[in-house]
Parts: C-alpha cells; sequence; structure tokens
C-alpha cells in the first residue's frame, strides 16, 4: 500500500495575495513515510490482533471503507443495522477474550447501536466502537448526522473520546483497546472525525503491550479454607472466572469438594454443567438466594457481579448472620456491592486461584447430586413443549458447539437439558433483547467458522433478524431456533404476581397477525423449516447441522 497522499488527502491551495483576509499558511508537503488517517486505523488493528470489522457503513466512514476495500487481511462484516454489528462484536470478543472492533455511522448509527452498547457493558464485554463524525470544519453549522457523540456513548462505555488531531488519532487508538481490556473489562469508543481519516500524517506510535499477572494475597484464605469443614464451603463463580480462569476453578472445586453454583444472569456457563459439584444457577431474587447459601458457614465468590437481582424486588439481607463471605475479583469496586463481605481479595483470578491452590490440601469429591434447575416433569416422547424442546437441543447439539441463548421462557429448561463440557460454551443475554442472533455470528467467526446453535424466543427474534442476512452471506453454521409461543410469556407471568386475575393483558400477545419465521428466513436467505413434535424437531435439527450452513427451525408450542 502506497505511503504517498492521495486524491482524497486535503488539497494544497495557494494563498490569494489580493485578498483582504488573512491566509493561513501553506501545508508542508507530505513526507514520503506520512500515511492516511485511516490507513494508520487499519496498522492499529492489526498492531491489536484485529482480524474482523463488524459495521454498517455511511458517509462518514468512507475514508476508512475504502482502506478496508484495498487489502485482504482484515475482513469487513456488514451488519444491517448498527444494533446488529454491535452485538456481532460483543459474541466474538465473549471468545476471544480481546477487545472486538466496531465502526458505526455518525449519530444516528450511534444511537442504533445503543441497546447491544448496554448489553455489552453488564457483561463485561471489552469493545472498541467507533463512529465517523462529520468533517471537523463542518461542525459549526451542525451538518446533518453530526452531534455530541461522545455524549451520547458516555452512559454505556468506559471512556468516550473524540479525536481532535491528526497527531492523536493512534495514540488514541491505542489507548481504546488498553482500556476496553483492562479490569473490569467493557466497551469504549471513539468518535473518528472524517476529515482526520482523510488527512496524512505519521504513522501510528508503537503498540504497547500489557500482561495482567498480579495475584492477590491468599494466605488468609486459606487459613480460613482449612479451618472450615469441607461441608459448610459453598463457591460461586462468575463471568469473570468462566473467562479468565475457568481450569483453575475447576480444580478448586475439586481440591475442596465443594459445592459450586453460578450467578443468577449469567452471561455464560462458569463449570461443566454434569460436574458432580455444579448446583445450578442461583435464582435472581433475595428469598431464593438466601435460601439456597444459607446452609454455608463460608461463601467463596470468584467473580465480579455474583448476585444478579431481577424481579421482584425484595429486602435484604442477602446471605445469613453465620455466613462469611469472602469475594476474589479483578474490579477493585466490587466487593462489598452486592452484599457484605468480610474478605475482599483484589487480583487476577488465574494466579490467585493457583497460588491458592497450592497451600490447601486435596479432598473428597461430593456425591452425584440432582441438577436444581431440571425440567419440572417428564414429557411424552412426542409432546413439543419447553422439555422436550430442549432435550432435542442438547441431544443434537454438535461436539464442542457455542450456544447464544435468548429464549426467556425456555432457558431453564435448556440449560438442564445441555451437557457443556468446558466453561464459557453457553452464552447469555446480559441486558435487553436482541442480542444472540448477531452474536452467534461473531461467535462463528471467533472459532474460525466454528458451529454455534442460537434459541431466541419470538420477541426476541424481532429485534435483530438482520443477522439471518449476515449468516446467509458468510455461510455460517449457525442453527437458529425460534421458539414461538405467540406471547411474551415471561411478563405476562409477572404480570400475573402482580395481579393474579387480570382483566386485561395489554401488548402481551403476538398472534394477531401471527408472525411467519419461515418466511422471513427465506427473505433473508437462510433455508427454514417448521418443526410439528419432538421427533420431528430432532430430525430437523442433525440435518441442519449437518449442512454446515445456517438454518431456521420455527418450533410452535
Amino acid at each position: 500500500m502506497t505511503a504517498t497522499p492521495t486524491s482524497s488527502a486535503p488539497e494544497t491551495t495557494t494563498p490569494n495575495p489580493s485578498s483582504s483576509t488573512p491566509s493561513s499558511p501553506t501545508p508542508a508537503p507530505a513526507r514520503s513515510a506520512d500515511i492516511s488517517g485511516a490507513e494508520l486505523v487499519l496498522r492499529v488493528l492489526r498492531d491489536e490482533g484485529v482480524h474482523h470489522v463488524f459495521g454498517n457503513p455511511g458517509t462518514t466512514e468512507l475514508p476508512l471503507m475504502q482502506e478496508l476495500a484495498g487489502q485482504r487481511d482484515i475482513q469487513y462484516v456488514l451488519a444491517l443495522q448498527e444494533a446488529s454489528a454491535v452485538a456481532m462484536a460483543d459474541g466474538h470478543a465473549r471468545i476471544t477474550g480481546r477487545p472486538a472492533f466496531v465502526n458505526l455511522h455518525a449519530a444516528a448509527g450511534l444511537g442504533n447501536g445503543m441497546g447491544a452498547l448496554t448489553n455489552a457493558a453488564a457483561a463485561q464485554v471489552p469493545l472498541v466502537v467507533t463512529a465517523g463524525q462529520q468533517d471537523l470544519r463542518h461542525l459549526i453549522h451542525e451538518p446533518v448526522l453530526a452531534g455530541d457523540l461522545t455524549g451520547l456513548a458516555r452512559a454505556t462505555v468506559k471512556w468516550s473520546h473524540e479525536v481532535s488531531t491528526r497527531t492523536e488519532l493512534g495514540t488514541a487508538l491505542h489507548q481504546a483497546f488498553r482500556v476496553a481490556q483492562a479490569p473490569p473489562a467493557g466497551p469504549v469508543f471513539l468518535s473518528l472525525p472524517m476529515n482526520l481519516l482523510d488527512e496524512v500524517g505519521p504513522p501510528p506510535p508503537r503498540h504497547t503491550e500489557i500482561r495482567y499477572a498480579a495475584g492477590a494475597p491468599v494466605d488468609d484464605l486459606a487459613a480460613l479454607l482449612a479451618g472450615t469443614p469441607r461441608d459448610d464451603i459453598a463457591l460461586v463463580f462468575g463471568d469473570e472466572l468462566a473467562r479468565n480462569a475457568p481450569r483453575e476453578g475447576l480444580a478448586l472445586a475439586e481440591r475442596l469438594g465443594a459445592p459450586v453454583w453460578g450467578t443468577g444472569w449469567p452471561a455464560t456457563n462458569p463449570f461443566p454443567t454434569r460436574h458432580p459439584l455444579w448446583r445450578g444457577y442461583l435464582p435472581t431474587h433475595v428469598p431464593g438466594i438466601h435460601e439456597a447459601l444459607a446452609p454455608y458457614r463460608l461463601v467463596v465468590i470468584a467473580g465480579a457481579q455474583p448476585f444478579s437481582l431481577y424481579y421482584p424486588y425484595a429486602p435484604g439481607p442477602l446471605l445469613s448472620d453465620r455466613t462469611q463471605v469472602v469475594q476474589i475479583t479483578e474490579d477493585p469496586s466490587a466487593p462489598g456491592r452486592d452484599t457484605p463481605v468480610d474478605m475482599a481479595l483484589h487480583g487476577q483470578l488465574r494466579p490467585t486461584l493457583r497460588e491458592l491452590l497450592d497451600l490447601i490440601p486435596a479432598g473428597q469429591q461430593a456425591e452425584q447430586v440432582p441438577d436444581t434447575e431440571g425440567p419440572e416433569g417428564a414429557a411424552e416422547p412426542s409432546t413439543l413443549d419447553l422439555p422436550s424442546v430442549a432435550e432435542a437441543l442438547a441431544s443434537t447439539l454438535p461436539d464442542g458447539a457455542i450456544v447464544c441463548d435468548e429464549a426467556p421462557q425456555a432457558a431453564r429448561h435448556i440449560r438442564a437439558a445441555l451437557d457443556l463440557r468446558r466453561a464459557n460454551q453457553y452464552q447469555w443475554v446480559a441486558g435487553g433483547l436482541g442480542w444472540a442472533m448477531p452474536a452467534a455470528v461473531g461467535v462463528s467467526l471467533a472459532r474460525d467458522r466454528g458451529a454455534v446453535l442460537c434459541t431466541v424466543g419470538d420477541g426476541a427474534a424481532m429485534y435483530c433478524p438482520q443477522a439471518l442476512w449476515t449468516a446467509a452471506r458468510l455461510e455460517l453454521p449457525i442453527g437458529f431456533v425460534v421458539v414461538n409461543n405467540r406471547e411474551y410469556r415471561v411478563l405476562k407471568d409477572n404480570w400475573q404476581q402482580r395481579d393474579p386475575r387480570p382483566s386485561r393483558l395489554l401488548g402481551m400477545d403476538l398472534n394477531r397477525p401471527a408472525m411467519d419465521f419461515v418466511a422471513l428466513s427465506h427473505s433473508m436467505g437462510v433455508p427454514a423449516r417448521r418443526a410439528a413434535s419432538a421427533e420431528d424437531l430432532g430430525d430437523v435439527l442433525a440435518d441442519g447441522h449437518r449442512t454446515g450452513r445456517p438454518f431456521l427451525v420455527q418450533v410452535d408450542l
């Protein structure tokens, strides 16, 4: 790629001697090593190990798009809506553990992506999100789609900044990747004015590699564990452990013979789900959490957000007064946020747990116990209901496939049915709907076009169905399963908790007109079928996975 200015660079003009207005000095000729701002962006991406750019382009992104078109090592992944682009990057970053890169279009595009940004923030997913800003020389005139991009993004990101000069562009980009990755991880935002992407200047500064390996002191925790009977110890593992120290978490549980719970609103599974020490996910309300952990004298938490509360509100305390609480996390602000903590250890989970394992003796592994989230009753083989749907999904899941789940009514049954052999194999929406279908695209790309099962409710499927088109365009092996009950069932259940005999359930039904997800899928280029029975569902899923391409199944309950 040439290092000399192209026709897209700002023109050098000759001052008019007769003009009464003072003229700007003529810019110095570009040095041979100078590059455009757009090429600088790609150099930083390569330095940071980025192989995909997720986005939906507009005029303010054209300099970057033109630079991307002239190379082959970074793939542009086209989403048809900005929320889909952000969610694709979210799925990608969850699997790689590294920041994914997103490019959105000006104020409107950033606005479209805000819902997906709240999900990434809730799940502490590292993203570098950029949006094209109008030419800085235009901003005084308030051009179309310009705006306070950094202010718009600030509520959902760790750091928000608008690049103001070509000189700072490389520094700002490298800083964005560092901030996104630094514990606690999360999305950051950069506004990239269009003229700075055209302007030529020096290459970016050298990449700075930061290695996070500081463990917390564990001598006091080891002594506490040694002085507590093994039957009185419980473990709570969060997303932080699932992503950063799953093997060490497994080894700790087995060394102690202690039962393991996941957080009630998990972004991922922290533990193998058929392991005899696995007890499932905690409830998302205070009474349920209290009841699950009250029998234990010592609860050791590994992760930043152990006790996710959802609905309904109930007063505390979360844990019994007789229970001691220890929390290990990379987030210094996390301990004490959910519940009072008796011992807070701030450090990287992997080195912390490895040192702890060196200090505690081996113990007896617990007996096999039934899952706490199992289906409430066995279904007839031919019945198409939530337990039978979950069993069909689990029995046909390809080896090593990742599951992206956004089917709230079916989630409990799906989690109970899945035999997940490793942590971080199950991904769950961390906030608002519309995440799973595009996230599945990012997950598959992160695993070099690996197999993904994406389960969504009918309501969730209508938020980002454009992801089907991207999956078809890239021919990714993703099975989309729409569990269609033609209603917002979870909301109906919550409504009826407040009013057991409602005269009317406003805004809860999706049946007039009924939605045809098979037709929708076909329109996006993805083959689709309906399943009429449990046996039929199993056959359709097996056939679809064998194709190695995207497919959709509509399951009418």
